[in-house]
């Protein structure tokens, strides 16, 4: 079976996982569908550790590889420390792209009180495109963050920001000059940015959010977009969903750009939005936290057992499964 760009199929990750040793019981979550952070017990602390690269895109990359880590570090109830990444690069590349790199992950390390402390760079036989894969630490008593908290049957799914903020910045940036046949100037400008503004962090939210007793558990929706960052979500909380199409805060007027593409935006990567599961009894206290920030967001669903399986109610109000995919970014390559 060839094997499509992207993510590989959860079935095949599961069986490959379970060829990995983890003999240590201090390793509180272990690698698997969901888990954006493994998390390791030392002492009154827990060690948070993240790795994520960079593949569809060569614009800002140092930005993204150092966002989309932290997001996964906050998910976890971390503050984030420590950052490492390794650097691939093709033959020819010039010293003044290299050094971009470099300064991009500078300055969103410096704002966030980031040290970069390792790593690794090297020019790549036969690679096409610039590659950045990103680790980072974070630290946190045990005593205080999200896990272990059980999310149950009954309890409310949180999209936090729109989708997929990632997704229509890195389509922008790519094809620019073909879009401005189908798109004005002004708009074009807009999505380019999309990625600082409103941005693909989560930090702001995130950290509202870890302080509220009510919010159970987080999840960065990434590669496969939001619909595959709830089933990666549902996988790890064990646990079934039923989720409504029409509820999932879609980016505005970036309908004909996906449509141009034959793109599904629930299907393309989404890092910037954030998946938040919240007590049942506590979603209006939720609810008038973020309104009260001004922080766009939707109530998408309710959890279900997990013998219901993940399902989805779609505009024409067809049930439909929810199920581990590919990206559809890969299309405009």
């Amino acid at each position: 079976m060839e094997l499509k760009e992207g993510k590989l199929p959860l079935n095949l990750l599961e069986k490959y996982l379970k060829i990995l040793p983890l003999s240590s019981d201090k390793i509180k979550i272990k690698p698997g569908p969901g888990a954006d952070s493994s998390v390791i017990e030392i002492g009154d602390y827990y060690l948070v550790i993240t790795q994520d690269p960079i593949t569809f895109t060569e614009k800002d990359i140092g930005y993204y590889a150092v966002m989309v880590n932290i997001n996964d570090v906050l998910c976890m109830g971390a503050k984030p420390e420590y950052f490492l990444f390794t650097l691939l690069l093709p033959k020819g590349i010039s010293n003044e792209k290299i050094l971009k790199i470099f300064k991009e992950v500078t300055k969103v390390c410096r704002k966030y009180n980031i040290s970069v402390i390792g790593g690794h760079t090297e020019i790549t036989p036969e690679l096409k495109r610039i590659i950045i894969s990103g680790t980072m630490i974070g630290l946190r008593e045990k005593n205080k963050g999200l896990f272990p908290k059980k999310v149950n049957k009954g309890d409310y799914l949180l999209c936090v920001k729109e989708v997929p903020i990632e997704g229509i910045s890195i389509i922008v940036k790519e094809k620019e000059e073909e879009l401005k046949k189908i798109i004005d100037e002004k708009l074009l400008k807009k999505f380019k940015n999309y990625h600082k503004k409103p941005g693909i962090g989560i930090i702001e939210e995130a950290l509202l959010l870890l302080e509220n007793q009510d919010v159970l558990a987080l999840h960065d929706p990434t590669e496969g977009g939001i619909l595959n960052g709830i089933y990666e979500f549902c996988e790890f909380l064990n646990l079934g969903v039923i989720v409504y199409e029409d509820k999932i805060p879609v980016i505005k007027d970036a309908e004909s750009i996906f449509k141009y593409f034959g793109i599904d935006p629930l299907k393309t990567i989404s890092s910037g939005a954030l998946l938040v599961a919240v007590k049942r009894e506590g979603i209006n206290g939720v609810i008038n936290l973020l309104k009260s920030r001004k922080i766009i967001f939707s109530l998408i669903g309710e959890f279900k057992d997990p013998k219901y399986g993940k399902w989805m109610i779609d505009k024409k109000n067809n049930k439909l499964k929810i199920i581990s995919f590919q990206d559809e970014i890969s299309k405009i390559f």
